[in-house]
């Protein structure tokens, strides 16, 4: 330990102790406590993101991260003796072919790739998290969700990682997970995700094509095989038509399929990623939405006269036309006409120009007496009032004029 205290003063820059630590890893001499292990590694991290932004303000290229040595061959078990019990002898196979195949040493740092709701859920700690891609694979709505986004008779769809082309980019985000819990976290994933293959991926970023700034990320596939792909749920290339109306009317346990898919589209237009695959089908399902919008105002009754008119002040009629948003009683002025709730009214300005035309949540002795008012004081007034406090009319029962 001496010896690295002293290399480590002698050291003239960052990328000398890096490279001391590199060394340092190779030689698998411990610290004095795990304590110091630990900080050993938050040290390592952190020096290589300032080598890392240096080396960017110079306009240099990334070094080639040292290639990890291939994994272990699984071992040839010994000749079972006749007295040796069968599945003693098959549990010591597993264990053997499991230790054999495990990529990530104790002390290397473990990456998860996320590609799914991952990005905004995860359901573990980390300690930092790289926006880089995978080659070779992409991401499609091919998983049918039976369990958080549908049901087993109307299942939702969610996104799976497959199996492309060479030149085919998936971005997602790789998660670093902390040393002492890692070992954990990537057991609870393995049987969260048991029924994908574990692969060990290279993930590459914005700056260069062809040094990855992070080797075996752990990430969790489609299989290849035929029968574990459908067993874990792989729908099979479908049309994005197909996939658009089944996400626009899925519903299960965790909510919408759409509110799943417009929480991914967002994070990958919030980063500056181009996914035509998701962005289509977003596009799809939107004016899907909007057409079943227009029509549950206008049908049955597309030409029919309004029952009544809604005269509101300025400042309403600015939020309704321009910001799209849903009438408020506050925003009332007078109401013209009798009639009960759900009726069509007409909403026009103190002026007299339309504004647009909707559906009434209150009839119109009710929204008469609530002109004016805010929705607490709504609330109070009409308590048994079954839909939301002081909305006249919602947005999604109202068209533009």
């Amino acid at each position: 330990m001496s010896d690295f205290t002293s290399a480590w003063a002698a050291c003239k820059d960052d990328a000398a102790r890096i490279e001391l630590f590199n060394r340092w890893l190779k030689s698998r001499r411990p610290l004095p406590s795990e304590d110091a292990r630990h900080a050993a590694f938050r040290l390592r991290a952190s020096l290589v993101g300032l080598d890392e932004e240096a080396r960017i303000a110079r306009g240099e290229q990334p070094p080639v991260p040292p290639c990890r040595t291939p994994p272990r061959t699984p071992p040839r078990s010994p000749p079972a003796s006749p007295k040796t019990p069968k599945r003693r002898e098959l549990k010591h196979q597993r264990s053997a072919c499991a230790e054999a195949y495990s990529v990530h040493d104790d002390w290397d740092d473990i990456w998860i790739f996320g590609y799914g709701s991952i990005l905004w859920r995860q359901g573990f700690a980390f300690e930092r998290s790289i926006v880089g891609y995978v080659k070779g694979h992409v991401r499609r709505f091919h998983l049918a969700d039976a369990q958080h986004r549908g049901t087993s008779k109307d299942p939702g769809r969610a996104v799976m990682l497959e199996q492309g082309r060479d030149n085919d980019r998936c971005w997602g985000c790789a998660f670093l997970l902390p040393t002492r819990d890692a070992a954990r976290i990537l057991e609870t994933m393995d049987v969260r995700e048991s029924a994908y293959e574990k692969r060990c991926l290279d993930l590459y970023g914005r700056s260069s094509d062809d040094v990855p700034i992070v080797r075996d990320v752990v990430a969790y596939v489609c299989p290849r095989c035929p029968q574990r792909s459908k067993a874990a749920g792989h729908t099979g290339e479908s049309p994005i038509t197909t996939i658009a109306s089944i996400i626009a009317s899925a519903r299960g346990p965790s909510g919408r399929n759409v509110d799943y898919l417009y929480r991914l589209d967002g994070w990958l237009l919030q980063h500056g990623i181009r996914d035509d695959h998701v962005r289509s089908i977003a596009k799809l399902v939107h004016e899907r939405e909007e057409a079943e919008e227009e029509s549950r105002v206008c049908e049955d009754e597309p030409c029919a006269a309004a029952q009544g008119r809604v005269v509101v002040d300025d400042g309403a009629a600015e939020v309704v036309s321009n910001c799209g948003r849903s009438l408020l009683a506050v925003g009332v002025v007078r109401v013209v006409g009798d009639f009960g709730a759900g009726a069509h009214v007409a909403v026009v300005s103190v002026a007299g120009a339309a504004i647009a035309a909707g559906r009434t949540a209150y009839a119109a002795d009710d929204l008469r007496a609530l002109a004016g008012k805010r929705s607490r004081c709504c609330a109070e007034l009409r308590p048994r009032h079954s839909g939301e406090p002081g909305v006249v009319i919602r947005k999604a029962d109202m068209v533009l004029s």
